[in-house]
């Protein structure tokens, strides 16, 4: 219960703060009551306020002996009055002497003030605040024992504090109510929250936000939210079609095998064996891309490494030399002596190895493959064209769609190759683009391009 209690919470952080202020605003307030009891002491004392309202009284009388009497009466009762007080050190001394001098009254010790006025002086060792006004008749004297700084500020602090403890709970409890409702839309989103994970919903919140500092927050959960399901949304499509294109080869795997072992002579055999051969291939095939395509959509960052472009794209042409001379076709590349970067290997690995998969498999013999890369104004530009069938205007917003692929061939393959590319050149921070490649008479070709931003260029 204790550690509970001892959690930090956002209403104890507010009241906190708000108390902070409250003591913040006690202490400006002592500051300036301190700097106010100063300067009237400075300008205006209370001693001199007793000795001019005395000095009034003193006026108007011409007997000594009544003069002195009335002093004694009004100094008494003015230390009963002080006596009450804590704030005061001792009783007010007082003296009066007629105009040639003689002592009508004094307390003990004597005052001893020279010039009219106010002043501080010392009187039997302690310090005092004395005040002398001379008149016609009369000249009156007083001293009162001075505070010290501490004092006054020991008393003022006090004063404060008194009142300040009596409006405390009076300030309190609208503080605690201020803070709990002004808090509940914050606990309303919050049960909002377990409500969809008890559920396992993805739905939009549907919170009314009327506060603009919850608004951001809601309206960045609904976003949240919405990447969630469309996300969701994609695996599910991705595991079923998957399970779908797996499905096909794995039947002709099954079907080969039982043909293989039925065969009754080696031309059987071996039509079965090589049919067996081919979609153990094309399974091989699709579940590589599957696991590329499961790596790439992993939300790991990417991670740069130097290297030099135009070397990365020869070792790749090297790579399929021997599988385009084998089918007849012309492998090319245009492109600087070097071209340094700084990007993440692996994803442009996939998009240069899937464009140059892609080519290789629809360009016919004789076909020509060029891979092509320039520096544009707003970063590299590596280009993958061929002088194949193409891509017809209308099919190309679809080209790089998870497992979709044209109609208008018979090129076996998972379509998945381009939807690879489209992944990695995401990661790269970059964008793939499509359109006619390198025209012959029976087709126009189709053309890959890979636009790098100009913050990969780098020192290798």
């Amino acid at each position: 219960m204790t550690l509970r209690w001892l959690r930090p919470t956002l209403s104890r952080r507010l009241i906190g703060a708000l108390l902070l202020a409250f003591a913040l605003f006690a202490v400006l307030i002592l500051v300036e009551d301190q700097l106010d009891i100063q300067q009237t002491l400075a300008t205006d004392p209370g001693v001199r306020q007793f000795g001019r309202q005395l000095a009034a009284g003193l006026e108007a009388i011409d007997d000594a002996a009544l003069a002195a009497r009335l002093l004694d009466a009004n100094l008494r009762h003015i230390n009963r009055l002080r006596e009450q007080q804590p704030m005061f050190q001792g009783p007010l001394l007082a003296q009066l002497s007629d105009a040639e001098g003689h002592r009508l009254y004094a307390t003990s010790p004597p005052i001893d003030v020279g010039e009219p006025g106010v002043g501080e002086h010392a009187i039997a060792g302690k310090t005092y605040w004395t005040y002398r006004q001379d008149s016609p008749r009369w000249s009156l004297r007083l001293a009162e024992p001075a505070l010290s700084r501490a004092s006054l500020l020991g008393f003022a602090s006090w004063e404060l504090g008194k009142q300040l403890l009596l409006g405390f709970p009076l300030m309190l409890l609208p503080l605690w109510v201020a803070v709990h409702t002004g808090l509940a839309p914050l606990r309303r989103f919050a049960r909002r929250l377990h409500e969809l994970e008890l559920k396992q919903d993805l739905a939009p919140l549907d919170v009314d936000f009327r506060y603009g500092e919850l608004r951001p927050l809601g309206q960045a959960f609904d976003a949240l939210l919405q990447r969630l399901r469309q996300h969701r949304a994609r695996e599910r499509a991705f595991v079923h079609e998957a399970a779908h294109e797996l499905r096909t080869p794995l039947a002709v795997v099954a079907t080969q095998a039982h043909a293989l072992v039925q065969a009754d002579d080696a031309a059987s055999r071996a039509q079965a064996a090589a049919a067996l051969q081919q979609a153990i291939q094309r399974s091989a095939h699709l579940s590589r891309q599957l696991l590329d395509l499961a790596s790439l959509d992993n939300d790991r960052p990417a991670v740069p490494a130097a290297l030099d472009l135009a070397h990365f794209c020869a070792d790749r042409l090297a790579e399929q030399a021997a599988a385009a001379r084998g089918r007849g076709i012309a492998l090319a590349l245009a492109a600087p002596e070097q071209m340094p970067v700084r990007v993440d290997a692996a994803a442009l690995h996939s998009v240069l190895q899937n464009l140059l998969d892609n080519a290789l498999r629809y360009v016919g013999p004789g076909g020509r493959v060029e891979v092509s890369l320039q520096l544009a104004p707003d970063g590299p530009r590596l280009g993958v064209a061929d002088d194949g069938p193409g891509i017809a205007p209308a099919d190309r917003p679809l080209v790089f769609e998870r497992f979709w692929r044209g109609a208008s061939h018979d090129v076996q393959g998972t379509g998945l190759g381009l939807a690879i590319v489209a992944r990695a050149a995401e990661r790269l921070g970059a964008r793939v683009t499509v359109g006619d490649g390198l025209a012959r008479p029976d087709g126009h070709g189709a053309r890959f391009e890979l636009h790098l931003p100009a913050s990969a260029l780098g020192v290798p």
